[in-house]
């Protein structure tokens, strides 16, 4: 039963062993332990332990050490011995993160291969063990982490905090282009996870911390901050990663509303969060309220709503394993819970804080299509905010006919072509991202003729006069329209005004 969860070891790696952590990442990554082979091994979409037992049969190095660290079965010695050349096994057994048993080993921890270059060990996924997560199971970079990490604002030399940091994957990445970073978490055997990913990775500017929320960094201000907190809303207090013990949403309001206290002027805090609300038409009420007059701009995102049912069932899925509790049960627990708070709906997104003090700050929300998916959104974020902030102070039409826009990188225009008189004639276009939030919007022929314009050369007045010439009507006939769409592609990143103090920060 999941009420029987335990708490395994708060310090399984001993790390005062003399081992090089170092010779390992480099020995996972000759041995083709990659991203690129357990996508191979991934890429039928099943998880189920025979099948993927079979997919690794070939008893490569690579297929070996995802048995070893994915699957969390016992190879033979000889086997791993192979397989982790020229590491000493007694050495990684002496460190905790092997164990032997008669002629197998087996792993303690599970490794995954993230972003390219990074390792992180973590605990084995309840998918391949059978068994219940313990109390303080430490997560793998899952699909939560893997957005919040997309969609992060990575600006060079900065100092940052990873809030609830679990195994550490957010700080890391963070460490690539901040000057420092502290990790906080409650959870002393996340933070051994943590320490022991720093030596794997080779990465000395990341000081781990444990405590609750923000109380390690108490009167600190950070440059970045990000979260990805407990965020399930639950009537239990069972694991540490999913929940926080508080009634409803309260830990995503805490540490939202608590947020802007660490920001230093300027500085981005990025939250993970899940919210309850009784219908779609007050979706982003309650969020706000959390940090109105905050001394922020706020972009409230919301990625998808889901019903109670579903919503529980996924959560209480996770963690219970293939042979876990009765989930009936418990699910029927969890829907007298949310019924007794008036849930009726839960939705799921970020919220995005700049701090930016002495001025009337803007709030923005939105809701991305439900196909969306996450990419490196860092500078389409920076441009964003940009544009928001220009739009702020050009409210009026006059200044903002007098700009001069060009077209943002990592983005395409498809055409529309009809055949018309033996030639092809282009009768509309798309334009979308290629990168970051995937915002696309048609286009009509004259558009994309104003668009094609915008190179920095000349003002929008000066293009939509073009456009009116040819298209034989008055300015002020094409000026309203024309006006809309250019804020509209503004607020999706699609345009800058490279010479405007607004967009200074981006050249940087």
């Amino acid at each position: 039963m999941a009420s029987d969860s335990r708490n395994r070891s708060d310090t399984p790696f001993r790390l005062k062993r003399a081992v090089d952590l170092r010779r390992l990442r480099d020995i996972l990554s000759a041995a083709g332990f990659t991203q690129a082979a357990l996508g191979e091994v991934a890429k039928h979409g099943l998880t189920d332990l025979p099948v993927l037992m079979r997919l690794t049969a070939a008893g490569s190095p690579a297929h070996n050490l995802i048995r070893l660290f994915k699957l969390a079965q016992p190879v033979p010695l000889a086997v791993a011995r192979a397989a982790l050349a020229p590491m000493d096994l007694a050495d990684l057994i002496d460190l905790g993160l092997l164990r032997q048993i008669g002629p197998n080993v087996i792993a303690e921890a599970a490794l995954s291969p993230e972003n390219g270059d990074l390792y992180l060990a973590h605990d084995f996924d309840s998918t391949y063990t059978g068994e219940a997560a313990d109390a303080n199971h430490v997560l793998e970079a899952g699909p939560s982490s893997q957005t919040l990490a997309a969609l992060t604002v990575r600006r060079k030399g900065e100092h940052a905090l990873d809030l609830c940091a679990g195994a550490g994957i957010q700080s890391m990445l963070a460490a690539k282009h901040c000057a420092e970073v502290v990790a906080t978490d409650i959870n002393r055997r996340a933070l051994n996870f943590g320490e022991f990913n720093l030596r794997l990775n080779g990465i000395s500017n990341i000081e781990l911390r444990q405590g609750t929320l923000y109380e390690p960094v108490a009167g600190d201000r950070f440059d970045l901050v990000v979260a990805n907190p407990p965020y399930i809303v639950s009537p239990d207090a069972r694991y540490v990663y999913r929940d926080s013990g508080l009634p409803g949403d309260t830990i995503c309001e805490k540490v939202i509303r608590e947020a802007p206290a660490h920001l230093s002027e300027g500085g981005y805090c990025e939250v993970l969060f899940n919210w309850h609300h009784r219908g779609e038409e007050d979706w982003s009420e309650r969020p706000l309220k959390w940090i109105a007059g905050c001394g922020c701009d706020i972009w409230l995102l919301r990625f998808g709503t889901q019903p109670p049912a579903p919503y529980a069932f996924r959560w209480l899925r996770h963690g219970e394993g293939r042979n876990g509790a009765n989930l009936d049960q418990l699910l029927d627990q969890w829907l007298a819970y949310y019924e007794d708070l008036g849930i009726s709906l839960f939705s799921f997104g970020l919220v995005i804080l700049r701090r930016r003090s002495g001025h009337s700050n803007w709030i923005r929300t939105d809701t991305l299509r439900p196909e969306w998916t996450a990419a490196n959104c860092s500078d389409q974020i920076l441009r964003i905010f940009a544009a928001q902030d220009f739009l702020e102070e050009l409210a009026g039409d006059e200044g903002f006919l007098d700009q001069r826009f060009v077209l943002a990188p990592d983005h395409e225009m498809r055409h529309t072509l009809r055949a018309e008189n033996g030639k092809w004639i282009v009768t509309s276009a798309t334009l979308r991202q290629t990168g970051g939030f995937e915002f696309a919007g048609n286009l009509d022929v004259n558009v994309v003729s104003l668009l094609s314009g915008c190179d920095g050369s000349r003002t929008l007045r000066e293009l939509l006069a073009e456009l009116a010439r040819g298209l034989r009507v008055d300015f002020n006939v094409v000026a309203p329209v024309g006006l809309e769409i250019m804020r509209s592609l503004m607020r999706s990143g699609f345009l800058v005004v490279p010479n405007h103090r607004s967009f200074a920060a981006l050249k940087n």
